[in-house]
């Protein structure tokens, strides 16, 4: 007797798609066929619906314990369960894992919490080396460093990323970082605030395409120079692409990630938004964001993320531009955003897939248990109607900021059902899960 059958399905499987019937038991893919194998428990008819990988998001702050008035582990993973993410890689700056007791201490609290699979990350104090490889044997998905002080954690010169990317190397340990130049965006903020600048527009000529340029070189240059394992965060525009592609080219290990807000929106558009249109890296011009699209579709971008940094209408509007909070939540609507791209043939559905399941699963040690349908892996699936018509608004988003960057945007497919592990954690809209479903995802 089997657990569960999901039968009248397309599958999007790594040999390609095909229409059939996905066999569950004990949490785990029993087979793939053409029909039902035979007795199970349970059957869902999914009348057509596409069948992919459960989405797997590297990148999001639940920030919690911390600043949980913002965002915490309940919320953040009850968006990403009706978003069809079945998997999270988080931090928080403001309570950051230094230390295996800092990890332990975490990863116990947020068993009880979370309602989709989780891993964390750790940070790394320039030239505090003592405990990051204890770190790394515990599970720590992967090393969050800076080249800018930003949201309190300090920046990395050259002489501290040498160091911590030789010492991550000895171990095969990962890094995420972010690349922004601190000199070059100190000197942008001198010469805004001697000019009483405080506009909406500040926030793009403060982070500028030249400071992620500059520290992108640096950080490509060192990734090489170390033999470290380096993912470059968020990158704005396509110039900082191509630097990383040829890096990767000259033989450095390194990685891509991309997130939706470089691909949709403008900088003067959000300029306008005031503190609701503040994250960094900014997003770009017009057509940079189509060019980092058709980056995407060609496969030179390797990772898919929303870096979900959620902040109330509260807190955005508390302060001025310079003193509001950093981010956009994300993890609500990512799913849906990329989905529209690919009925509008902006990507292909295997891009998405690959980019948001395959890819980070490969990227975090998790594959193929995560990432792909396959016998043996994990049932983490998500079924999406790809023709549902439908409009971002306030009311959908689960996270607790309330509010999104696409509200107002126009849908084409939605993720339907999400499952964990063969257990339905999301129907219709509706959500099924509850804090405690989510377990600590390990590498293999």
């Amino acid at each position: 007797m089997y657990d569960l059958q999901i039968i009248n399905a397309k599958i999007l499987t790594q040999q390609g798609q095909i229409n059939g019937c996905i066999t569950v038991k004990d949490g785990k893919i029993e087979a793939i066929s053409s029909s039902p194998l035979g007795n199970s428990e349970q059957t869902l008819d999914a009348k057509g619906r596409t069948v992919l990988p459960g989405f797997i998001d590297q990148h999001v702050h639940f920030m919690d314990p911390g600043e949980n008035e913002r965002e915490d582990f309940i919320h953040g993973t009850s968006a990403a369960a009706m978003a069809g993410v079945t998997t999270v890689i988080e931090h928080t700056h403001s309570h950051p894992i230094r230390t295996v007791e800092d990890f332990e201490r975490k990863k116990n609290y947020v068993e009880q919490r979370a309602l989709v699979d989780f891993g964390f990350a750790a940070h790394v104090w320039p030239g505090q080396y003592e405990e990051l490889a204890k770190l790394w044997q515990k599970g720590i998905a992967y090393f969050k460093m800076f080249t800018c002080t930003t949201h309190g954690v300090p920046g990395q010169n050259s002489a501290d990323l040498y160091g911590a990317f030789a010492n991550i190397a000895s171990f095969g340990g990962k890094v995420l970082i972010h690349c922004e130049d601190e000199a070059l965006t100190a000197h942008n903020e001198r010469i805004l605030k001697r000019n009483h600048r405080n506009d909406g527009y500040v926030i793009k000529e403060w982070r500028s395409k030249a400071a992620e340029a500059v520290s992108v070189a640096n950080v490509c240059f060192i990734a090489k120079e170390t033999g470290a394992q380096v993912t470059l965060a968020h990158l704005s525009h396509p110039k900082v692409v191509r630097l990383v592609q040829q890096a990767k080219a000259s033989g450095a290990k390194l990685r891509a990630e991309i997130c939706p807000q470089y691909l949709f929106f403008e900088e003067d558009g959000l300029a306008a938004n005031g503190p609701f249109g503040k994250f960094t890296p900014p997003a770009r011009s017009a057509q940079e964001s189509q060019e980092l699209m058709e980056l995407v579709k060609n496969g030179e971008l390797d990772i898919l993320a929303s870096d979900h940094a959620p902040s109330t209408k509260a807190h955005k509007t508390a302060g001025t531009i310079w003193t509001t909070p950093f981010g956009l939540p994300g993890i609500d609507t990512t799913s849906a955003v990329m989905l529209t791209a690919v009925n509008k043939n902006k990507l292909s559905l295997e891009r998405l897939v690959q980019i948001y399941a395959e890819n980070p699963a490969k990227a975090l040690g998790l594959y193929p248990k995560k990432g792909s349908i396959s016998v043996g892996a994990d049932a983490d699936l998500v079924l999406v109607d790809l023709e549902k018509r439908w409009t971002i608004e306030d009311d959908l988003i689960f996270s607790k900021a309330k509010w999104s960057p696409f509200t107002g945007f126009e849908c084409i497919g939605k993720p339907v059902m999400t499952l964990l592990r063969g257990q339905i954690i999301m129907c219709e809209g509706k959500l099924l899960g509850k804090p405690g479903d989510g377990q600590f995802a390990k590498r293999a």
